[in-house]
């Protein structure tokens, strides 16, 4: 997906953020959402009349807080490029990822919903159009996708990679990333990779080992 001529002063340094479970998205994908929570429908309304933008994180469930959930520090802000109403209440919204931010600090408001301060220093480049595919090895990204099929059927998960195969490796890794059943820690951990060649090295280590601990023990599950 072509970006839009997004620059970092167009985006806020305090956004809302919404911390959803197993759920991260990169610039350029598009993250589908419905949104039946109040205070997820405020944020919602929020962003519509501003300048549209949500960020998501992860909650990190290895901090207990006596206050408010403990959140990754690192996620993706978003844009909302389509949004419709349901007759429910309910809102149904496309999110296209802009850039990963860092939590500064959370900042106290009245609202239902959390808002945090956040720098995009970090990931200055994820607002650069040109995708530095050239040196993802292509051997490698054949086998990702054989790895993949495996995994998926081990799994009993189910795609159209005739689709899949077609895409651009960038859209193909980012997009592995984010509907692969993986566990928070190793989303998180593909989240804050620093390439796409990262990203990918990281996606087949993961799905290695998926493969070769369900070759040894028949009833592992995925979580």
């Amino acid at each position: 997906m072509k970006k839009n001529k997004i620059t970092l002063e167009n985006i806020p340094e305090d956004i809302p953020v919404f911390p959803l479970p197993n759920t991260i998205f990169f610039p350029g994908t598009v993250l589908p959402l419905n949104i039946f929570e109040p205070r997820y429908k405020q944020m919602t309304e929020d962003a519509l009349s501003k300048k549209k933008f949500i960020g998501i994180t992860q909650p990190n469930i290895q901090i207990v807080s006596k206050e408010k959930p403990a959140v990754f520090d690192t996620g993706c802000v978003g844009i909302i490029q389509k949004h419709t109403s349901t007759p429910d209440g309910r809102y149904l919204i496309n999110l296209e990822g802009v850039t990963r931010f860092k939590i500064i600090e959370e900042i106290p408001t009245e609202k239902l919903y959390r808002t945090f301060k956040v720098s995009y220093a970090e990931y200055e480049q994820d607002l650069l159009e040109e995708e530095k595919e050239k040196n993802i090895d292509q051997e490698q990204l054949l086998e990702l996708i054989d790895k993949t099929k495996k995994f998926f059927k081990m799994f009993q998960l189910s795609t159209d990679w005739s689709i899949v195969e077609k895409v651009e490796p960038s859209q193909l890794i980012n997009s592995l990333a984010m509907i692969c059943p993986f566990t928070i820690g190793e989303k998180q951990r593909l989240l804050e990779t620093t390439s796409i060649e990262e990203r990918n090295n990281i996606l087949n280590q993961i799905i290695n080992f998926y493969i070769l601990g369900n070759g040894q023990d028949s009833g592992k599950k995925i979580h």
